[in-house]
């Protein structure tokens, strides 16, 4: 998945392309300082996320979500604006940006907003049709489903980089229910993509044997793993 940053400061928009190349969630990330050369680079390339910031004047950011709406263009907006007025954050959702942050904002609160986007959008690809548990699953943003692939076997990679980078931040052993409950990934997701990571090299595994129950298989990070 590719993200586009519009912003019209060139030093916020390497700050913003730098703390997105360290989330190893997107496969390119391109930049555009205008409404127009944004507008131009939506409609000629595939970007599944936009992270949008222009200024001076607040208006620069309602024009571009307005054509995107008109394009009937397919992406998920997360708008930042220093703009509180309820009127200004009520058109803003009118347009369906996915997520609004007020500036100056915090790397926490922008990864979540990044992370969820991503799940929705993945979420929105795979299916022709959604029942409505399928919908619900998309608008709570609970889990990251990964299209379905024979020769991928169902992995995505974006959410094989969200999983590894959390992982990779783990002192000591976790298991795969504490990743679970850090990402909002569903177990049986979690298990996936560990037991690829296991397979790739990047995880080692032991089984904890308890008193009573099953023996429960815990991980840990292989830190000298070269990442790919």
């Amino acid at each position: 998945m590719k993200c586009l940053v519009v912003s019209d400061l060139e030093a916020s928009t390497e700050e913003k392309t730098q703390f997105l190349q360290e989330l190893h969630i997107f496969s390119a990330i391109a930049s555009a300082s205008t409404a127009e050369d944004a507008i131009t680079k939506l409609k000629k390339y595939s970007y599944g996320i936009v992270i949008l910031d222009l200024g001076p004047t607040k208006e620069d950011n309602m024009s571009l979500l307005k054509q995107i709406r008109d394009e009937r263009i397919f992406v998920c907006v997360i708008l930042l604006s220093s703009e509180n007025s309820v009127a200004y954050i009520s058109e803003a959702f009118g347009y369906g940006v996915a997520d609004y942050i007020i500036k100056p904002g915090n790397c926490k609160r922008l990864s979540e907003a990044v992370i969820r986007s991503v799940s929705k959008r993945e979420c929105l690809l795979q299916y022709q049709y959604m029942s409505q548990e399928e919908i619900d699953q998309c608008i709570t943003h609970n889990v990251f489903l990964a299209p379905v692939n024979d020769k991928s076997k169902g992995i995505c990679n974006e959410t094989f980089h969200f999983v590894k980078t959390v992982v990779s931040k783990k002192e000591g052993s976790f298991t795969a229910a504490d990743i679970a409950n850090e990402t909002g990934l569903s177990r049986i997701t979690i298990r996936k993509y560990m037991e690829l990571m296991r397979e790739s090299g990047f995880l080692d595994s032991e089984l904890e044997y308890g008193e009573v129950g099953r023996p429960q298989k815990r991980y840990s990070y292989t830190k000298n793993k070269q990442d790919a």
